[in-house]
């Protein structure tokens, strides 16, 4: 059972990284249609593989600095609500055509939802084999090649109507 003190100190982390969400999600909303989608997503991206390795040199190098992995963790945090946050969901919504839009999203959230799940499941086993170090590595190098995705594949889809979009992808 937890000590109060760390219950408390539970609940305090908890609510910060709470209203961080909320921030740095109402800030990508307000930005999203000024600077594009692409952007908030390379930018937020790039600071996610930023705080991965961060992650991962913590552990291997940093244990005894708990500091340095909640630094790491809110720099995470807030990227991700930046860019794979919001705009994901936003993205697949305006991406598919509409004679597949039905299709596309049930698929593009069911494929969110199990990679979600897989990550979630597979973590403790994944950390006890390789170590916490290779583990964020792993997945800042998984990070990497989602930035190389974004810059090669993901068209900015940014003042364009629904059926611009389905023109410039068909």
């Amino acid at each position: 059972m937890f000590h109060r003190k760390c219950l408390k100190a539970l609940t305090i982390g908890a609510g910060i990284v709470l209203f961080q969400q909320l921030i740095m999600t109402g800030v990508a909303v307000l930005v999203v249609d000024r600077l594009g989608r692409r952007p908030l997503l390379l930018g937020g991206v790039s600071g996610m593989v930023v705080s991965l390795f961060l992650l991962g040199s913590y552990y291997l190098f940093l244990d005894d600095a708990p500091a340095g992995a909640v630094v790491a963790l809110l720099l995470y945090v807030g990227c991700y609500q930046l860019s794979f946050g919001p705009i994901g969901w936003l993205m697949i919504s305006e991406i598919f055509p509409l004679c597949l839009r039905g299709q596309g999203l049930s698929i593009a959230v069911l494929v969110n939802f199990g990679s979600n799940a897989l990550v979630t499941f597979a973590f403790s086993p994944l950390k006890a084999l390789l170590g916490a170090a290779l583990l964020f590595y792993i997945f800042g190098a998984i990070a990497v090649l989602s930035l190389a995705f974004i810059f090669f594949i993901v068209p900015e889809t940014k003042g364009l109507s629904l059926a611009d979009i389905e023109a410039k992808l068909l």
